[in-house]
């Protein structure tokens, strides 16, 4: 019985290209001693369910849920699925669009295995566009402290980087549903409050895909305002001074403009 389960939603706008790079990433793992839980969050395209079925690898684990309610839920019913079975000690995270180098899952698995202090591992990672292509190197720090710190202005890790113990959710509680695209940023808070450590490999081993929707999905007045209150209820559960909550506001109010100036402002600072 494997000790790794992998966890990825599927939904009605993903792309089948970026699917099946995404899905060939994580079957040729070097360590491939792991089961693949993947749902339909809802209904999808006849390519993609059809590619899905074609798959012939006994480690995939397919569900399908009849309607969309978002990736917080779709994660939490496969965690739901994976937290049955006490054998499952670490969890992987995958997106729908991104990719896993080869020895992702060796190498976040064997950190586990060697920091037993540490519940949650990302990675360094590269952001690629729409073929592909690398657009910018991505180091994160590495050590908790550091992480911790980074975790009050902005997120530690990628959510599809993270490989994490089991632990985290017996401690930290699912995802929450009541947020729009910060799922993974209020677990990593909960995770803290808990007094859970964090630490990243610091390889390259993700690819992280920026296509046209990227900046779209990530901006706008409801999205700048859920990020303002969702980040206010964190600093207040982690007893932040008030100099977070004005970096907070600043924060939302650059996540309001539209979605191709925010992409400049991006883009400014990466150069």
């Amino acid at each position: 019985m494997t000790d790794l389960a992998v966890i990825m939603s599927v939904y009605q706008n993903d792309k089948l290209a970026f699917l099946k790079e995404s899905v060939q990433s994580i079957l040729n793992q070097t360590f491939r001693d792991f089961d693949f839980f993947l749902v339909f969050d809802g209904p999808v395209s006849e390519d993609i369910s059809a590619y899905i079925s074609s798959l012939n690898d006994d480690r995939i684990m397919f569900y399908r849920l009849e309607k969309n309610g978002g990736l917080a839920r779709a994660m939490n019913f496969l965690l739901g699925k994976v937290m049955e079975n006490p054998d499952y000690k670490f969890i992987a995270r995958m997106d729908a669009d991104d990719i896993s180098m080869p020895l992702r899952f060796e190498k976040q698995r064997s950190f586990l295995l060697d920091y037993p202090d540490i519940s949650i591992v990302g990675c360094w990672f590269q952001e690629i566009d729409k073929s592909g292509k690398i657009l910018s190197d991505c180091r994160l720090p590495v050590g908790h402290e550091a992480l911790r710190k980074q975790y009050y202005t902005k997120t530690p890790f990628p959510h599809a980087s993270v490989m994490f113990r089991r632990n985290l959710i017996e401690n930290a509680g699912m995802y929450p549903t009541d947020t729009i695209l910060m799922e993974d940023n209020v677990l990593w808070g909960k995770a803290l409050k808990a007094g859970l450590k964090f630490a990243n490999i610091p390889e390259f081993i993700l690819r992280f895909r920026k296509d046209d929707s990227f900046y779209q999905r990530r901006s706008g007045t409801v999205y700048g305002w859920n990020y303002i209150l969702t980040r206010f209820r964190m600093n207040k559960s982690l007893k932040l001074p008030l100099y977070f909550y004005i970096v907070t506001i600043l924060m939302g109010i650059l996540k309001m403009m539209p979605a191709d100036l925010l992409k400049y402002i991006y883009n400014l600072k990466k150069n």
